[in-house]
């Protein structure tokens, strides 16, 4: 955290008993926003033209970035959050918004569930589990680089890590440019022009 820029917003998490922060980890941070501040590597990593070309794609010619954040999951950690949707958190006009999650761990989603509209929720996020048969989820696993895509939409869940071993995953949300925000959305490169009319328009920093 130290030398960062003062504008990135953290989350940190008490040492459960019987775990050890891991060395890449020692604060135990479990969530960074605006990740994209940092320093050239992460700008270049959100603005990845195999990845802007994938949400192109699936978005839209007309594609603007929305926000980045990182989530990690230290020795110890219990997610408390059950089945969801990011749509709750990510109000736009038109639902048309998807992250990319880099170096995914396993993780458990429904699917098909981005074609079914927005589900009920309880506590404005929390699906629950009796909405989802038991027969439909379906456990995403990744190796270390790859890339997972998932639409606001899709009903999804992560789970706990009870290993000696932290996890992490690089987490960048995507929008057409058509989508405007409705939750006042204040992260970094918030609606930064990534491509237009299919024609990726942003410059690389480095060629790594």
């Amino acid at each position: 955290t130290e030398g960062r820029p003062q504008n990135m917003r953290y989350s940190f998490m008490e040492v459960p008993e019987g775990y050890q922060p891991d060395s890449f980890n020692p604060k135990n941070v479990v969530g960074m926003m605006d990740q994209t501040l940092a320093d050239d590597y992460w700008f270049d990593q959100f603005t990845e033209p195999r990845i802007v070309s994938v949400m192109v794609d699936l978005l839209g010619p007309d594609l603007d970035f929305h926000n980045g954040k990182i989530r990690n999951k230290p020795p110890g950690f219990f997610c408390e959050q059950s089945w969801h949707q990011d749509w709750p958190y990510e109000r736009h006009t038109i639902p048309d918004l998807a992250a990319a999650i880099t170096y995914l761990d396993p993780t458990d989603f429904v699917p098909g569930s981005h074609r079914e509209g927005e589900f009920p929720t309880s506590r404005g996020h929390t699906i629950a589990d009796d909405l989802i048969a038991p027969e439909r989820p379906v456990v995403l696993s990744a190796q270390p680089g790859d890339v997972a895509i998932i639409h606001v939409l899709v009903v999804h869940r992560a789970g706990h890590n009870y290993t000696q071993r932290g996890r992490h995953a690089i987490i960048n949300e995507y929008k057409s440019a058509a989508a405007i925000d409705q939750w006042n959305n204040r992260c970094a490169f918030a609606g930064l022009p990534l491509a237009r009319n299919r024609r990726l328009i942003m410059p690389r920093v480095h060629a790594w």
